[in-house]
């Protein structure tokens, strides 16, 4: 019996992360939000898509632990209304409300600024924060995404029934989702901004991403500035999804070194 529990042990030992991401939670404006992090070195912060969490998009694809491994201070937030952060049924407090969310989670963690990194929804979130803040980051990286990415307008009566015809993970709430997608419209960075953009950036989208168009992609590649943009085997969501790609990751640190390099150079 104390071979069993001790080869028990082992084989544990063998399947437990040899950095596991902590869980902790802020307060955003009267609502609490969940955040992990783990590593350390220069922050990015991990936004995931709708629907998503910080877990089910960062942690469970790995590219959590590949980030850390790279030298990075890993921070993957649970957007409002997703995970295990508060779930509000106002879509007033969607919207630009996410942006700030994501300013707050950067002054509570007393981070001047970030390299950011968003997918799908988690994109638009991140590229509007950009053009809000760009003195808040070193990079803004965009995971399937494309520009403008416009849905039609709906009432939150129609995002309900929306919501109601496609399966929602556990532990979700289609009211707050519904919620979540009436603001999604506003998260749209205007022509000008992408062209002026300042920030060093990155677009990464699956070959076979049926989310986030083609068009709309090339579109972004056409119009933003400072943007370096690629296209790597994968759809945009499920286990053929580009963020559980491991190449994802790579890319990404490829990116974040080359933008140090580049640093470096001007700083010479």
């Amino acid at each position: 019996m104390r071979h069993s529990i001790a080869t028990l042990l082992i084989l544990l030992s063998w399947t437990v992360p040899a950095h596991c991401a902590d869980s902790e939670f802020f307060d955003s404006d009267g609502k609490t939000l969940r955040y992990f992090q783990g590593g350390s070195g220069e922050t990015i912060v991990l936004l995931h898509g709708f629907s998503g969490s910080a877990e089910g998009a960062y942690i469970d694809s790995g590219t959590f632990a590949a980030l850390v491994d790279g030298g990075y201070h890993v921070v993957a937030l649970d957007q409002i209304g997703h995970g295990a952060s508060d779930k509000p049924h106002n879509p007033d407090r969607y919207g630009l409300q996410m942006i700030e969310d994501v300013r707050r989670l950067l002054d509570h963690l007393g981070i001047e600024k970030c390299h950011l990194a968003g997918y799908s929804m988690g994109s638009k979130v991140a590229n509007t924060f950009r053009s809000r803040y760009p003195e808040r980051l070193h990079t803004t990286i965009l995971g399937g995404y494309g520009w403008p990415w416009q849905s039609p307008k709906i009432t939150y009566a129609e995002a309900q029934e929306r919501l109601a015809e496609r399966t929602v993970l556990p532990g979700n709430d289609r009211d707050a989702l519904a919620a979540v997608s009436m603001g999604m419209n506003v998260l749209t960075p205007t022509e000008d901004n992408l062209r002026e953009n300042s920030v060093p950036s990155f677009a990464i989208i699956g070959d076979r991403d049926n989310v986030a168009s083609r068009e709309d992609f090339n579109t972004l590649k056409s119009t933003m500035g400072n943007l370096n943009a690629i296209t790597i085997p994968g759809t945009h969501a499920g286990p053929e999804g580009a963020l559980y790609k491991p190449r994802y990751a790579t890319e990404i640190l490829a990116f974040l070194q080359q933008h140090h390099r580049i640093a470096e150079e001007h700083q010479e």
